[in-house]
């Protein structure tokens, strides 16, 4: 029981935004790199095909790290045409969940992981920013295979602030404006 769950614990920190990168084995985070998880309440329901996190939810890969309220994981409970069980088939985790990955962060209530089409789908209000650029919108989307995001505005719009790189004030190089080179 053990390894099933260490198993699906690597599984859903593979597909997560960034995997990758993970799945390569580039910046410095290996695919064998364990994974620990803490919780305040482990449940498994091997028959009905889940594993349940609650309770201060913390996992952790490399320089990744997810928080949730609660993480539940979705179990294949059948044999598939080449006899394997217990693959995973969705990832779901609810409540505060958040996101970090070095200058990168996503903050939303739910955050859904759908095997079968490869996307994570974050809901309830999610914000996403790297450094000082963020983007919100009503629903968030993640296709890890093709590290591709789109952000839904549903009936509100989408909103990004973006800092241009090389345009903030203390990157400009050379005299303030009004001033002339110096030959």
């Amino acid at each position: 029981m053990r390894k099933l769950v260490t198993v699906l614990i690597i599984t859903a920190f593979l597909v997560m935004p960034g995997s990758r990168s993970w799945a390569k084995g580039e910046k410095g985070i290996k695919k064998e790199a364990p994974i620990t998880v803490t919780s305040q309440k482990m449940e498994a329901h091997a028959k009905d095909g889940w594993i349940l996190f609650t309770g201060s939810v913390k996992a952790v890969k490399g320089d990744l790290t997810l928080f949730a309220d609660s993480l539940k994981v979705f179990i294949a409970t059948k044999e598939n045409a080449k006899g394997h069980r217990g693959k995973v088939e969705r990832i779901l985790a609810k409540g505060h969940v958040k996101v970090e990955k070095g200058d990168r962060v996503i903050l939303a209530e739910e955050a859904e992981y759908r095997m079968k089409d490869d996307v994570v789908e974050f809901t309830g209000h999610p914000k996403a920013w790297k450094g000082k650029n963020l983007v919100l919108g009503e629903k968030m989307l993640y296709y890890p295979k093709e590290d591709k995001s789109v952000v839904v505005g549903g009936k509100g719009r989408v909103n990004a602030i973006i800092y241009p790189q090389g345009e903030m004030r203390s990157e400009i190089k050379g005299p303030g404006p009004g001033k002339k080179l110096q030959k």
